[in-house]
């Protein structure tokens, strides 16, 4: 899979490029949002502020990738495409014994991670919610664009203990105060965080990469969104089981904006009486 991605994202990048060109003139400004956002992630375009915080990000980013410290992980996710987990195994969660280097390899790519970034710049939320905190370092994306627009809080769930912790001391270190983590199953933490959170102006699904568990995730959560929420699915083609869903979620009426970037699946809500727009870059 990550062979693939490394051959195929050049060539993804050239056809997301074509795609900016055009949608950065879409008369729907939800649409130049998401174009603006891709477009000055292509071109790595920051400002002061977005250089310094991602300076500091990416520099954690290769602490992390050098620290062969051991830690012991409680995984309540899928697992991998090639494993087949039943239902009470991702609830009891399957414990493993690995490297912080080795956790970090799995976090979101720079490259996604400033897209992530760039999405809170343009859309200026108030309340984001994150599905799988693991080291921090997507949530710490998230939260530093909350920062830069001088609003914002980030509610990060994770369901291993350990990394829970590490996280926390991640926040810390690069000096991010607006990020609240609560640790656990989802199952058990959901119905509270979204109730003290209501409603939500952003999702970033990143967790579990199971198909009855994230249209699970989707429907519990959607009375809970604001108008206009923007709700990020990642790993929409990790297995066939996460193509299905995704293909799911565009058929939701709330839904009314689809980007389709391959590795990432955006999807805006918005009126039952607007257009329904599906783009595939």
């Amino acid at each position: 899979m990550k062979l693939l991605r490394r051959i195929f994202f050049p060539l993804w990048k050239i056809s997301a490029r074509f795609w900016v060109s055009k949608g950065i003139k879409e008369e729907k400004e939800p649409i130049r949002k998401v174009a603006s956002a891709l477009k000055s992630s292509l071109k790595k375009k920051l400002d002061i502020e977005e250089k310094l915080w991602r300076k500091n990000i990416e520099q954690l980013r290769q602490e992390l990738k050098q620290n062969e410290q051991e830690i012991i992980v409680t995984d309540f996710g899928a697992g991998s495409p090639k494993v087949s987990r039943s239902p009470q195994e991702m609830y009891t969660g399957i414990v493993n014994s690995t490297t912080y280097s080795k956790v970090v390899k799995a976090s979101k790519s720079p490259f996604w991670s400033l897209f992530l970034h760039k999405l809170i710049r343009e859309f200026q939320p108030e309340k984001g919610l994150e599905f799988g905190t693991s080291l921090g370092l997507s949530a710490a994306y998230l939260a530093s664009g909350m920062t830069i627009n001088g609003k914002g809080k980030l509610i990060t769930m994770e369901g291993s203990l350990s990394l829970v912790e590490s996280a926390i001391k991640n926040f810390t270190k690069i000096g991010l105060i607006n990020i609240e983590t609560v640790q656990g199953r989802f199952a058990d933490n959901l119905d509270k965080v979204l109730t003290e959170n209501n409603p939500l102006d952003f999702v970033f699904i990143d967790a579990h990469h199971d198909k009855d568990a994230t249209i699970g995730y989707f429907q519990t959560i959607l009375p809970y969104l604001s108008e206009n929420c923007i709700v990020v699915f990642d790993d929409i083609r990790w297995s066939k089981g996460m193509k299905k869903v995704f293909k799911q979620i565009i058929e939701t009426p709330q839904v009314r904006y689809v980007f389709d970037l391959k590795e990432m699946g955006v999807c805006i809500l918005g009126s039952e009486q607007e257009e329904k727009r599906i783009f595939r870059v």
